[in-house]
């Protein structure tokens, strides 16, 4: 009896272990898939791991800003996959890789406005894509950048001219709550990146 049961309690007593174990093997191989050799791309990466924190709660934020809790809001997340292939796109591609976070970030922006509208101030958000570019654009390779700024400024321009949406639509005070939420929001974002993006040493933007 006495056997038996302390081969009961040991079996229970590996099973959190086992969980523990596949939990933080999970955990590594994640934390391995931002990871990158490249200082700079780590510190994009970085950037990217914020974002992709903060998208989730983002529809949370503007149903708490305008008080208009459409289920529609859910498509502002439909770009996370996206963003996640980053890191993806950096190893098989290393130096230009790094500039797939702006542009991912400008094309989210416009289907966004698309969501939510062109008075929502969503294309507030291409200017922490713009940083973003600019600190992480292999030196030398202006025309690289010129390229990225192009589609930058090209999805400004459709946000701001192109005859659609909303799918939600929002009231003229929802929509000056929303410009303000997104307006803090791309501020800080941007701040955070120029900040992140800074230390890292010129000669190593290759």
């Amino acid at each position: 009896m006495t056997g038996t049961g302390e081969t009961v309690s040991m079996e229970r007593g590996t099973a959190p272990s086992t969980a523990a174990t596949g939990a933080g093997r999970g955990w590594k191989a994640l934390a391995g898939y931002f990871a990158s050799d490249d200082p700079l791309t780590g510190a994009a990466n970085r950037l990217l791991v914020v974002l992709l924190g903060n998208q989730p709660t983002y529809p949370l934020f503007v149903g708490w800003a305008t008080g208009e809790w459409s289920p529609w809001l859910v498509l502002t997340m439909l770009s996370t996959p996206f963003f996640c292939a980053v890191p993806w796109a950096s190893r098989r591609y290393p130096g230009i890789g790094r500039l797939a976070f702006p542009l991912v970030g400008a094309l989210n922006g416009i289907f966004c406005t698309v969501v939510l509208g062109r008075g929502s101030g969503v294309e507030l958000f291409l200017v922490p894509c713009l940083v973003i570019a600019a600190w992480t654009c292999p030196a030398g390779n202006r025309r690289l950048l010129a390229v990225c700024l192009a589609v930058l400024y090209a999805a400004f321009v459709a946000g701001r001219t192109l005859p659609w949406g909303p799918v939600i639509p929002f009231t003229p005070d929802q929509l000056e709550a929303l410009v303000s939420l997104n307006a803090y929001s791309a501020a800080s974002f941007s701040a955070l990146a120029t900040w992140n993006l800074w230390g890292v040493p010129n000669e190593r933007r290759a």
